[in-house]
């Protein structure tokens, strides 16, 4: 008799133990799914959050005094975040693209740290934007191209040449197969964001 009681508390026991496990794995799997969600919803508000910032910025500092006469075209631009000096903190690229922008060497574009703070104002400068592995002076090397001729950008310690059309020709053919591209789509095609 005694047998049969220790026999039956260990099956009791073992079923027990075994629906827990599985009411465990169950709680898990929804935790995961849970903090799967609530990092999408956190990465879409940062993405809203970074995009009211800029356009902040834009209006309230960059092009406060050209406001008046930007044309509903001009108020478009882009932006592309990376971190260029490796702190784990990325900056942001800035695109312009209309007329008011743009010229026929090329366009505005700004590079500006995570406080809004520009880093270097790029005038005459064509997309895409290279972002070689390649670290010079703690900072990535930007390749462009200027009337189809390869140039390094290289900074200098507080930013990178702002006119790229005074840089000599890089002494390769075409950027390296390992850039990561910024802006590699017309502008019209890519998301364009509105101040």
């Amino acid at each position: 008799m005694m047998k049969i009681k220790l026999g039956l508390c260990s099956i009791i026991t073992v079923l027990l133990v075994s629906c827990g496990d599985k009411k465990q794995e169950v709680q898990t799997e929804n935790t995961v799914v849970k903090d799967t969600i609530s990092s999408e919803k956190t990465t879409n508000e940062l993405a809203d959050s970074k995009e009211e910032k800029l356009k902040n910025f834009l209006i309230t500092d960059f092009l406060k005094d050209d406001l008046k006469f930007l044309k509903e075209d001009d108020r478009k631009f882009q932006y592309e975040d990376i971190d260029l000096n490796g702190d784990g903190v990325p900056e942001t690229f800035v695109r312009f693209s209309s007329s008011y922008f743009c010229g026929s060497g090329g366009c505005t574009f700004l590079l500006l740290d995570n406080n809004q703070k520009v880093i270097t104002k790029f005038t005459v400068m064509d997309a895409p934007i290279y972002i070689d592995e390649t670290v010079k002076n703690g900072w990535k090397v930007l390749v462009i191209k200027d009337y189809g001729k390869v140039k390094e950008l290289v900074f200098d310690g507080k930013k990178y040449p702002s006119n790229p059309s005074m840089i000599q020709k890089a002494a390769y053919e075409s950027p390296s197969s390992e850039a990561v591209i910024l802006f590699n789509k017309p502008f019209a095609e890519s998301k364009i964001s509105i101040f």
